[in-house]
């Protein structure tokens, strides 16, 4: 059994200190919808915890706020937050059809932005819609704050580049500088309760029947959520009426396996990961036409 004390923190300030005072002994939690998991399961990596810090009473890290060129999501705030988020909905709807395939309903209500992203699950629902939208994330520490984009922040898989002395406090997601087409897939295990096996964001502008500043953004086929640029530049300018399906499959699946090299699992998500961009883009189409 994992053994640990548990300190609660009202204020932003509190809760640096305390991480300063316990140095690398303390655990950030929130929701806890991943980190109380791992304690239960007794994991390897929460070797030398001593402390959990609950930051789930500190107020301004629940906002949902408009800036004019960006949102602001604060790292408190929940999934389901997002879902019933007007603003969101009117401004960067992919995030609610993202947060709305999370877990079960008790998931959505207690799991947040910031432990989404702490967790750094290359299947995080959340994180492949932030980086085609290019979102940054905003870190404290008794030091001040620092700011760097979400696809630099992580580093692999369940990694990070989050100090320990660290709170990720907010996200700031530029918004699209006019309307664009969003489509999101997910692959999961079961049609329940289940984790992504592969997700997809694909975000694009279309001007005269072609595709402008398209955006692909793959969850779980790679070791960190990326964007892939080589199928992007293959489709940028393309009409879309004369798209040639099979050329896009294959170059997807062969772009994927220039990132990770020939795995167990490639000969599944080879065709996985270009049969979902070509579900993608088919649905885009018929939104337009």
């Amino acid at each position: 059994m994992i053994e640990f004390e548990a300190l609660k923190a009202q204020t932003l300030d509190e809760a640096v200190n305390i991480l300063d005072d316990k140095e690398n002994e303390a655990k950030i939690v929130a929701g806890g919808t991943d980190l109380l998991v791992s304690i239960h399961n007794e994991s390897e990596e929460l070797k030398g915890l001593n402390y959990i810090l609950d930051i789930s009473s500190v107020k301004g890290l629940e906002i949902i706020e408009d800036n004019e060129d960006y949102l602001k999501l604060g790292a408190l705030c929940t999934h389901s937050e997002i879902i019933d988020s007007v603003l969101i909905n009117e401004k960067l709807p992919i995030l609610r059809k993202a947060a709305q395939t999370i877990g079960s309903t008790q998931i959505r209500n207690r799991g947040t932005v910031g432990g989404n992203i702490n967790n750094s699950s290359p299947a995080a629902d959340l994180i492949t819609p932030l980086i085609a939208l290019g979102a940054a994330v905003v870190l404290h520490s008794s030091n001040g704050k620092r700011e760097l984009p979400l696809s630099e922040f992580i580093t692999g898989p369940y990694q990070n580049s989050r100090k320990e002395n660290e709170i990720l406090t907010a996200v700031k997601v530029p918004y699209l500088p006019t309307d664009y087409y969003n489509n999101y897939q997910k692959v999961q295990r079961r049609q329940a309760v289940a984790i992504a096996r592969i997700n997809l964001t694909v975000l694009t502008n279309i001007e005269k029947n072609k595709f402008k500043d398209i955006r692909i953004a793959f969850g779980s086929a790679t070791p960190t959520a990326i964007r892939f640029s080589e199928i992007e530049s293959e489709l940028e300018n393309t009409n879309i009426n004369q798209i040639d399906y099979d050329k896009i499959q294959e170059k997807t699946g062969q772009e994927m396996i220039d990132i990770t090299g020939e795995r167990w699992s490639t000969p599944y998500k080879k065709p996985v990961v270009g049969n979902l961009l070509k579900r993608a883009l088919q649905e885009i189409i018929k939104e337009v036409q």
